[in-house]
């Protein structure tokens, strides 16, 4: 699946209109946003400030819908944050990835920090559930839950190039608390950074001459300057002097509380050398009637709201369990309406002059992960095993640009649990994976094999995973789950892990570049071991892996600029030898 960029289009632009959920639903959205607003008005009529606490709701509402996004700093009290975060610390010390760009921690695997109500509180305050809901249109699920600890590093990769979230055919959006590394204060660098307005856009699917409706990963990602520019110019129409309006979210006093429409706002996160390093909660919200399943964490304390939001419920209406927590809603929009600086002024966050140009000039620059790559390769070479090496490397191209398809019936939901499970893994889980093959040999050959096309590779990859695919479609999940698969269950892993061999199997038969082929062929390696410790593949299953892995490992043979290149963050007068 070549890379074939989508643009940013008004509804009525769409080449499928009814391929859009979200366009469907339109009257449905309408009448719930309408029974909300009266639950909260009813709420009101008791207050003796209840007009203004109406009023705020709404004007709340109406700037998320209006702007993309909605902020508030310090929105849980410090003395019930401090002890979510400090717990937060300790389990993404002890069980984090520690990957090569980010620490990432799924939260359904740490059970220990969702029973602290003050972390609950950071990402579905009943505020903020209100507003979600308001904004998507009905009952919603939180379907993803993660925690990200990111170091100041100055890269652009995958993970935060100028994009939208990859899910065209329905709206997501997301909650994402910030912070500074080991603090109580806001974020002082690595933040998120939006393009107010392009939310009121979607991005064009696909449509063939059969009437095929599609989208893929990198349809809607901006990493050159005319992606750059394309995205600004679809944000200048909505603005009266055409002017472009970044706002990068820093430098405050207190944890960041931001909502945001993650599929249709154009965003990313910020990477500089600059600032503290940063500490982030994600949540993903859905509408219930996606049928994208819950994040399924069982027996959660605190309120029926927070059990129906992570684990799905006793069957009582989202509604009637938000009637519940109203109290706490209340109390929340007075802060919002009387406590200067709750709700975060955009316009003070916005980039400008020098700042918005060196972002601009970074952003149009392309991805640089290559670049950190080598450095940090070449820097290794005397002090690092081949297996460390290989594990390094491993980590480096997980993180590369893999371009899978997006399916107007949300197939994609499900394959997305084994793609995460793969992109973060420990290192440890790789070593160990990888220690079970015999590549050492391979990554030691004196010459590098002879080059070939990158269209012959990628049939080699194709034809790798179409054997696997049928082993794997055959098959029956006869082992447990191993450590890498956290608390998911067998049945769900193994749904998950085939849907995206399937998926892979469809993007190895159009791969544009050596990039995308090292990085499908990692995926590829590590998905067939996956598969042969759930499903027992026996020798068949164990020979394609292998075969994958030596695919992978020839193509990661460090260049000899790998090995001599000076690492961006290190002063470059000392030789790498003499280190």
């Amino acid at each position: 699946m070549s890379p074939r960029y989508a643009p940013l289009v008004p509804a009525h632009e769409v080449a499928s209109p009814s391929s859009y959920r979200q366009l469907r639903r339109e009257r449905d959205a309408t009448r719930f946003r309408h029974e909300l607003a009266a639950l909260i008005a009813r709420a009101c009529r008791d207050e003796a400030d209840g007009t203004l606490l109406r009023s705020s709701f709404a004007s709340l509402s109406a700037d998320l819908a209006a702007e993309g996004a909605l902020s508030f700093a310090g929105l849980v009290p410090s003395e019930r944050f401090d002890p979510a975060r400090r717990a937060y610390d300790r389990a993404i010390d002890t069980r984090g990835s520690r990957g090569s760009l980010h620490s990432y921690l799924n939260v359904a695997d740490a059970g220990s920090l969702i029973d602290i109500p003050g972390f609950r509180e950071a990402f579905a305050h009943p505020l903020l559930v209100a507003l979600v809901a308001h904004a998507l249109g009905g009952p919603v699920k939180i379907i993803d839950l993660r925690a990200k600890d990111t170091q100041p590093v100055d890269v652009v990769a995958r993970d935060n190039t100028l994009h939208v979230d990859n899910s065209p055919f329905m709206d997501e959006f997301k909650v994402i608390v910030t912070w500074t590394m080991g603090s109580g204060r806001g974020p002082s660098g690595q933040g998120l950074t939006y393009l107010p307005r392009t939310n009121r856009l979607l991005r064009q699917c696909y449509l063939d001459d059969d009437g095929n409706v599609w989208s893929d990963e990198d349809s809607c990602i901006f990493p050159t300057r005319d992606r750059v520019d394309e995205a600004l110019a679809a944000q200048a129409r909505f603005f009266d002097d055409g002017r472009p309006r970044v706002v990068h979210l820093q430098d405050l006093a207190a944890p960041c509380h931001t909502i945001f429409a993650a599929s249709r706002l154009v965003h990313h996160r910020y990477r500089t050398a600059a600032g503290g390093p940063r500490s982030a909660i994600m949540a993903a919200f859905h509408r219930t009637d996606e049928g994208t399943g819950f994040l399924g964490v069982g027996d959660v304390p605190g309120s029926a709201l927070d059990r129906f939001l992570l684990g799905g419920g006793d069957g009582r209406p989202f509604l009637e369990l938000l009637a519940g927590e109203l109290p706490r809603l209340l109390a929340a929009l007075r802060a919002a309406a009387s406590r200067p600086g709750l709700v975060v002024d955009p316009d003070r966050h916005l980039l400008r002059d020098e700042r918005l140009r060196a972002w601009y000039e970074r952003q149009s620059a392309g991805v640089s992960l290559d670049r950190l790559r080598r450095a940090t390769l070449a820097a290794a070479v005397d002090d690092a095993s081949v297996l460390r090496r290989l594990v390094l490397r491993m980590q480096y191209d997980l993180q590369g640009a893999l371009n899978m398809p997006l399916y107007v019936d949300l197939r994609e939901e499900v394959r997305k649990r084994a793609r995460i499970v793969i992109r973060e893994m420990t290192a440890e889980h790789i070593r160990d994976t990888v220690a079970r093959y015999d590549l050492e040999a391979v990554l030691r050959a004196a010459a590098a094999p002879p080059p070939r096309p990158v269209g012959e590779l990628a049939g080699e990859l194709h034809s790798g995973l179409v054997a696997l695919d049928r082993l794997t479609s055959a098959a029956v999940a006869s082992r447990p789950v191993g450590p890498v698969w956290g608390s998911t269950e067998a049945a769900v892993a193994a749904r998950s892990l085939r849907r995206f061999i399937v998926d892979l199997c469809r993007v190895a038969t159009d791969i544009p570049d050596e990039g995308s082929l090292v990085t499908g062929c990692v995926f590829a390696a590590l998905g067939a071991a996956l598969a042969d410790d759930l499903f027992d593949l026996g020798e068949q299953g164990r020979e394609i892996t292998t075969r994958l892995f030596a695919m992978y490992a020839r193509l990661a043979v460090p260049a000899p600029d790998e090995r001599r290149a000076a690492h961006p963050e290190r002063p470059s007068s000392t030789p790498i030898s003499s280190r």
